[in-house]
């Protein structure tokens, strides 16, 4: 019989406190500034392969891949950062939602900035 998604959660967070209790806090703010800076190198990498304009051996697939792999790298640092107590998610959420809307005003200020340079 399966186990429950439950316990698979259960079981991700002693893990979890049993490995920041080991490292510390310290350690883990490092490990997440070496993972978010690993994922700006993946970032960087793929954004290469698709302007083409500086040649990278490597294929669309193997950048992808890194991302992905990156991504989830700095998304268990994340959660590892809340079982610290120092993640504030709604915060975050807020956070989130002022500069999704701030990115848009400011697409539509520089639409509205080329339209009026074309004229």
């Amino acid at each position: 019989m399966g186990r429950s998604p439950s316990h698979g959660r259960t079981m991700g967070v002693i893990i979890m406190r049993e490995i920041l209790s080991r490292i510390g806090l310290p350690a883990l703010l490092e490990q997440t500034a070496e993972e978010c800076s690993e994922l700006a190198q993946a970032c960087l990498k793929y954004a290469r392969l698709l302007r083409q304009e500086n040649p990278t051996p490597k294929t669309e697939q193997e950048c992808v891949c890194a991302l992905m792999e990156e991504i989830a790298d700095v998304k268990l640092c994340e959660s590892q950062l809340d079982t610290a107590g120092i993640y504030d998610y709604s915060f975050v959420l807020d956070t989130m939602a002022d500069k999704l809307i701030r990115w848009q005003r400011r697409l539509k200020e520089q639409k509205r900035n080329e339209c009026t340079d074309d004229t």
